[in-house]
């Protein structure tokens, strides 16, 4: 990637963070944590107007959580050996 100059931005430590957990119901044991700053969500509304579209779109998210979740644990069992 070229050299760019781009403009900094700045946070506040803690209120400006997102946070988002997915918990164990019995356990409450944290399973997967998504926490950042600028965390942006965008929906093409446009294109989602039945209940079908948003189950597309919600199994897309869940593919691409379990192939980023499955990376992710490859690369911990890798570590941990």
């Amino acid at each position: 990637m070229a050299d760019v100059t781009e403009p900094t931005v700045q946070f506040k430590l803690w209120t400006d963070r997102s946070q988002m957990l997915i918990q164990n119901e019995e356990t409450k044991n944290v399973l997967v944590e998504i926490s950042g700053y600028d965390l942006q969500f965008n929906i093409n509304f446009e294109y989602i107007n039945s209940i079908e579209d948003v189950e597309t779109a919600v199994g897309g998210l869940g593919e691409m959580f379990r192939h980023i979740i499955l990376d992710k644990l490859l690369e911990y069992k890798k570590q941990s050996d």
